[in-house]
C-alpha cells in the first residue's frame, strides 16, 4: 500500500442498489394482514391523541408582536424554506408548523426571535420522527444502509445548518440558544411532542413507498422500449402481442394515476400549514377535505386508511372552499418545489379554471337579479303616477254603503267562497237581502237603520196589513238611553248593529229596547 492511499484513509466505493420491489411488496402485505386485528385501536387512539394536542386558535390571536393573520404566511413559508434546504423529508414541515401552533397556544412569540421557535421547532420534528423503526411501520428510516428506497433516507439538520439559515442582518443567534430553545419548548408541551401526523391519516402505508413506484415506473419503460425496439425489427406481429401491449399499457397508466395522486397529496398536505383557518378543524377533518378536493378534480375515490367520525356537510362545504382557495392561492416557494412533480400543474390548472367558471357564473346570476330589481322598480314607479292622480282629491276610497235587512241571523257575506268569486251573485252561506231605503251619508256615523233598531208598535191604530214590516207609528216616542252592559257573552252579529239618532250619535243595542206588552196583540 502506498503512502498516499494510506493517507486518505478508508475509501467507500460501494454503491447503494435498490431495493427489491418484491421484498417491499410482502412486507406490505404483511403489514396489512397484521394491522387487521388493531385496525379499530390504532384509529381510536390516533383520534384521541390528535384531539388531545390540538392548539387553540383563540390564545394564537392573541399574540401581541405575531398575530396570524398578519405574520403566518411570512413565518410558515421561512419554515418551508428551510426544510427544502436542510432536506428533511416530507411530513416533518407539517409537523413541525403543529408544534409551532402548539407552542403559540402557551407562550407569547416575540417577534425578534421568531425564526429561532420555529427553526428549533423544525430540528425538534426531525429529531423525533428520525428513529430507527422499521421501513413499513415509520415515514423514514436511519442514514445510511445499502439499499436505494423504498423511503427516502431521515436527515437532521445539523445546528450549524440552523445558525447560517436564521441569521439574518439583525438576527445574533448561536448552536447554545437553539438548545436553550429546546428545552424550553420541551419543558412548555411537558415533554409532549410525538402525536399522530396528518400523512397517517392522508397516505396509506404503501403511498409512503413513492421511491419503490417511481422505480417500477421506470423499469416499465425500460421494457417498453426494449420491446419496441424488438418490434422494430421484426416485420412480423400477432394477435397476441396486440393484446399483451394492450394489458401492458392499462397497467402503466394506472401506475401513472396512482404516482400523480401520493404527489397530489403530499402537495396538499404541505399547502395545508399556511391555512390558519384549518386549525378550528380536527386533523381527521381536514385530511377529509384533502381528499374530498382530489375525488372532485380527479375522480379518483380517495379515503383515509384510519377509521374516521363522519363530517358534517357544513364543514365539508368549508373545507373544500379553504382548500380550493389555497390551490387558487399556493404559494410561489411551493409551486416552485413541486412543479416538476407529475400531475401537480393540471391539478392547479383544473382547479384556476373551475374557480374562473364559477365566478362567471355569480357574476352572471348578480347582473341578472340586479336588472330585475331595476325593472320591478320601473314598473312600481309607473304605476304610482295614475294612483297618485286618482285619489289626489280625496282623503280616502268611497265604499258603496246599501241599507239592507237580513230576513234571518246568519252571517255576513262571504268573501272566501267559490261561488263568491266565480259568480255575479252572493255565497251560499249570505242570505239575500231586502232593501227599502238608501243611507243618508250626511249624518254623522253613516250607519244604516236595521230592523233592530225600529221600535215596536203599541197597537194596532198603526196596523197596516200591507206593510207589516216596516211602518212606523206616527204617536211613538223614542226609549229613553239605556248604557249598554257587555257582560262578556257571545253575541251574534246582530247586536253589533246600531242607529243614528237625528238628536244624538247614541248607539243603541237591541238589548237596550224597551219590552212592551200589548193586549191588542
Amino acid at each position: 500500500m502506498s503512502s498516499t492511499e494510506s493517507g486518505m484513509g478508508l475509501i467507500v466505493t460501494a454503491q447503494q442498489t435498490y431495493y427489491p420491489i418484491n421484498l417491499s411488496n410482502a412486507e406490505l402485505l404483511s403489514h396489512y394482514e397484521t394491522l387487521q386485528e388493531y385496525h379499530e385501536d390504532v384509529s381510536a387512539h390516533a383520534l384521541q391523541q390528535s384531539n388531545k394536542y390540538k392548539p387553540t386558535p383563540k390564545l394564537i390571536d392573541q399574540q401581541p408582536e405575531m398575530p396570524p393573520q398578519e405574520t403566518r404566511t411570512q413565518i410558515v413559508t421561512f419554515l418551508y424554506e428551510l426544510s427544502v434546504m436542510t432536506r428533511v423529508t416530507h411530513g416533518i414541515f407539517s409537523q413541525a408548523v403543529r408544534l409551532y401552533d402548539r407552542y403559540c397556544s402557551k407562550r407569547v412569540v416575540l417577534k425578534d426571535q421568531s425564526k429561532l421557535v420555529i427553526a428549533t421547532c423544525l430540528w425538534l420534528t426531525a429529531k423525533t420522527w428520525g428513529g430507527c423503526n422499521h421501513i413499513i411501520n415509520n415515514v423514514v428510516i436511519p442514514t445510511g444502509g445499502r439499499f436505494f428506497g423504498p423511503n427516502p433516507r431521515a436527515r437532521i439538520p445539523r445546528l450549524s445548518e440552523l445558525v447560517h439559515y436564521c441569521n439574518g442582518i439583525n438576527e445574533g443567534f448561536d448552536e447554545s440558544m437553539f438548545c436553550q430553545m429546546e428545552m424550553h419548548i420541551l419543558d412548555t408541551l411537558n415533554w409532549e411532542i410525538t402525536e399522530p401526523l396528518i400523512n397517517d391519516y392522508v397516505l396509506n402505508v404503501d403511498e409512503n413507498c413513492l421511491m419503490q413506484y417511481e422505480l417500477y415506473q421506470r423499469q416499465v419503460d425500460q421494457e417498453k422500449q426494449q420491446e419496441w425496439k424488438r418490434q422494430s425489427q421484426t416485420s412480423q406481429e400477432s394477435d397476441a402481442t396486440v393484446d399483451d401491449n394492450s394489458s401492458a399499457n392499462t397497467d402503466n397508466e394506472d401506475l401513472t394515476t396512482k404516482i400523480q395522486i401520493i404527489n397530489l397529496k403530499k402537495f396538499l398536505v404541505d399547502l395545508a400549514s399556511w391555512q390558519y383557518d384549518l386549525l378550528n378543524f380536527e386533523t381527521y377533518e381536514v385530511a377529509l377535505g384533502i381528499c374530498s378536493i382530489i375525488n372532485k378534480f380527479t375522480n379518483q375515490e380517495q379515503s383515509s386508511f384510519l377509521i374516521t367520525p363522519m363530517t358534517q356537510p357544513t364543514n365539508q362545504i368549508q373545507l373544500l372552499n379553504i382548500f380550493i382557495t389555497a390551490v387558487i392561492n399556493a404559494p410561489s416557494s411551493l409551486i416552485q418545489i413541486y412543479k416538476e412533480q407529475a400531475g401537480i400543474t393540471t391539478f392547479v390548472a383544473k382547479v384556476k379554471s373551475y374557480h374562473l367558471e364559477l365566478q362567471k357564473k355569480l357574476q352572471l346570476a348578480s347582473d341578472i337579479e340586479l336588472q330585475r330589481k331595476l325593472t320591478l322598480q320601473s314598473c312600481y314607479s309607473q304605476q304610482e303616477i295614475p294612483t297618485t292622480t286618482q285619489y289626489s282629491n280625496t282623503s280616502s276610497p268611497v265604499y258603496p254603503s246599501q241599507n239592507y235587512t237580513p230576513m234571518r241571523n246568519v252571517s255576513a257575506q262571504s268573501e272566501s267562497s267559490v261561488f263568491s268569486t266565480a259568480m255575479e251573485h252572493s255565497s251560499p252561506m249570505t242570505p239575500t237581502m231586502y232593501y227599502f231605503n238608501k243611507i243618508n251619508n250626511s249624518n254623522t256615523n253613516g250607519s244604516s237603520i236595521s230592523i233592530n233598531s225600529l221600535p215596536n208598535p203599541t197597537g194596532r191604530q198603526s196596523y197596516d196589513p200591507n206593510d207589516k214590516e216596516n211602518q212606523i207609528p206616527n204617536d211613538m216616542t223614542m226609549p229613553p238611553r239605556v248604557k249598554f252592559i257587555n257582560t262578556g257573552v257571545s253575541h251574534s252579529p246582530l247586536t253589533n248593529m246600531f242607529i243614528n239618532s237625528d238628536e244624538s250619535n247614541s248607539r243603541l243595542s237591541l238589548n237596550s229596547m224597551p219590552v212592551e206588552t200589548n193586549a191588542h196583540i
